[in-house]
C-alpha cells in the first residue's frame, strides 16, 4: 500500500454479512420446512412418525434461521477502526489493537478461516466482565490465544480482510 492509498483509506472499515451466507441459511431452512410439511401430510402412509418428523424439521428450520442471525438481518458484521476490531459473532467488545498480533488465512481448503492471533490474550480476556467471559468460553470462534472468522461469513474475501487488518494495525 502506497502513501497515497493510506490517505484514501477511511478511518473505519465496515464489512457487511455475506449475501451467500444469508442465502444458504434460507435455502436450508426452506428445504427443512418442505420436508416437514410433506412428512406431516403424507408421512403417515409410510411411517408412523410423520408428525414427529414434521415437528423436528420445522424446529430445525426455525433454529437454522435464528442461529445464523444473518439470514434474517443485514448490516454490519465487522468493523475495523482506530480502536480495534469488532466482529458480531464473537459477542465481544472491540478488541483493541494492543492485543492484536497478526491476522492471516488459516485452515484447510474445506474450512478456510481468518485467524487473528492475540498478544497478551490473558489480559484482554481478564478485562472482560464475567458474563462476557462465560459467553466467550462457549463460543467456538474464540480460542485461548486467537479469534477466528469462518470463510464466507463476510462479504469481503479472507485474504483482503487479513490485509486490511494488518494495514490498519500498522497505520494506527
Amino acid at each position: 500500500m502506497t502513501e497515497t492509498d493510506r490517505e484514501i483509506v477511511p478511518d473505519t472499515l465496515t464489512i457487511g454479512v455475506s449475501k451467500s451466507r444469508r442465502l444458504h441459511a434460507m435455502i436450508v431452512a426452506g428445504l427443512l420446512s418442505v420436508v416437514g410439511v410433506v412428512a406431516f401430510f403424507f408421512g403417515d402412509g409410510h411411517t408412523g412418525d410423520g408428525e414427529l418428523i414434521a415437528i423436528v424439521c420445522l424446529c430445525l428450520a426455525a433454529w437454522m434461521l435464528y442461529s445464523s442471525r444473518s439470514a434474517l438481518t443485514k448490516g454490519t458484521a465487522m468493523t475495523i477502526n482506530a480502536d480495534g476490531i469488532w466482529y458480531r459473532d464473537w459477542g465481544l467488545p472491540v478488541v483493541p489493537w494492543r492485543h492484536i498480533a497478526d491476522a492471516y488465512p488459516d485452515g484447510s481448503r474445506i474450512r478456510l478461516l481468518l485467524r487473528i492471533d492475540l498478544k497478551d490474550a490473558e489480559a484482554f480476556f481478564a478485562s472482560l466482565d464475567d458474563k462476557t467471559q462465560r459467553r466467550a468460553k462457549r463460543n467456538a470462534l474464540i480460542k485461548k490465544d486467537r479469534l477466528v472468522i469462518p470463510h464466507n461469513a463476510l462479504e469481503m474475501p479472507i485474504a483482503d480482510m487479513a490485509s486490511a487488518i494488518r494495514d490498519a494495525r500498522d497505520n494506527r
